[in-house]
């Protein structure tokens, strides 16, 4: 019997998959050019602390016709995560973010 992905054939989770992938491929480029080992120890907060800036400003984002989704999610994680690495004392060079004044503006906004 074979099980079919009745799920991916849905546009919305089709565009979940790629905003998802997006985001990991920001991760994982964010890491390897800040020199950061995948198994440092400050990485879980690191994450959660990224994952809690962006879910505030996910929703200030949404509906302002920013640019595609999946693009605007993966710049505006990299502003997330990068200010969360900076949190844990690890630098991000800054020519490996985007330049977007639009996002930075709701990242500032977003910050307690």
């Amino acid at each position: 019997m074979t099980e079919r992905d009745e799920y991916g054939r849905d546009p919305s989770v089709q565009m979940m998959r790629k905003v998802f992938s997006c985001m990991e491929a920001t991760y994982t480029d964010l890491l390897e050019q800040s020199k950061v080992s995948f198994f440092d120890s400050r990485l879980g907060q690191v994450r959660e602390t990224a994952r809690d800036l962006f879910d505030r400003t996910w929703s200030l984002a949404s509906g302002k016709g920013l640019g595609p989704v999946e693009e605007v999610t993966a710049r505006l994680y990299a502003y997330c995560l990068s200010w969360a690495l900076g949190m844990a004392g690890i630098e991000v060079p800054g020519e490996t973010l985007p330049h977007d004044k639009d996002l930075e503006a709701l990242i500032r906004e977003a910050l307690p």
